[in-house]
């Protein structure tokens, strides 16, 4: 079975994260073999490696190891960000810079949410991912007022739903059947 990590990457007292990630989770039904990350909970300090990602080195600390080992297990992911003051939030940034192998080739789909639907954050995330060379399948912006309160109350419209679901049946396709 595909294995599909959901990342919450909002760490405030008050965000909304969690039900943006139930959403997801019930659109993939029992399709995947759902892993919930939460950033908060892994809580990665900020970037102490004593080389880059992309040198392909080893890592050397224990919480590297372990955040390596997590996305390296997935078949593909789907990020959770907040629209932060235009952007993503330091704690993903921060995740995503940790590695670069494990994300690399990973099938990736980008759910933003926030005031304008996350309409400034999506294209930066898309182009921090593509950075690192993920494979991005989908990206969904949902908006305060037209598909989420700002308590998280949700009520996507069919056509975002529809793009949800197109996206993970976009990621079965690539894991199922990778192209060489």
């Amino acid at each position: 079975m595909t294995k599909l990590g959901i990342i919450i990457s909002s760490a405030r007292p008050n965000r909304v994260g969690e039900k943006v990630a139930q959403w997801v989770a019930d659109s993939a039904g029992e399709r995947f073999d759902l892993d919930l990350i939460d950033l908060r909970d892994i809580a990665l300090p900020s970037f102490d490696e004593p080389t880059s990602p992309k040198s392909g080195a080893d890592k050397t600390t224990a919480h590297g190891l372990s955040w390596g080992e997590r996305i390296g297990a997935l078949d593909a992911v789907v990020i959770l960000t907040p629209q932060y003051n235009g952007s993503y939030t330091g704690s993903l940034k921060n995740a995503v810079d940790f590695l670069y192998a494990e994300w690399n080739g990973l099938p990736t789909v980008l759910v933003g949410y926030g005031w304008g639907a996350a309409h400034e954050v999506l294209p930066l995330l898309e182009a921090l991912m593509g950075r690192v060379g993920s494979d991005l399948v989908g990206s969904i912006g949902l908006g305060f007022r037209e598909d989420l309160s700002v308590e998280g109350e949700l009520f996507v419209t069919e056509e975002k739903a529809a793009a949800l679901e197109a996206a993970l049946a976009a990621v079965e396709q690539k894991v199922l059947s990778p192209v060489s």
